[in-house]
């Protein structure tokens, strides 16, 4: 442990925010919701993977044939 710093403890701000519809009435606001990702190319890079990886195991499989 020579030569080394302890690790601070991180310090922050957190003041919680609560639901109040007349406030938001007078304020204007609304609260909004958007998604962080599409659902929609996680499935397509999620297959595309399978393909590679299932090409790769035929591959494999044919190499070891020729071999044997």
């Amino acid at each position: 442990m020579l030569g080394r710093r302890l690790p601070k403890v991180r310090r922050f701000s957190y003041q919680p925010y609560y639901y109040d519809p007349e406030k938001e009435e007078r304020e204007g606001r609304k609260i909004k919701f958007r998604r962080m990702r599409s659902s929609k190319s996680v499935k397509r890079r999620s297959l595309i993977w399978l393909f590679i990886i299932l090409a790769f195991i035929i591959y494999f499989i044919i190499m070891l044939r020729r071999i044997g």
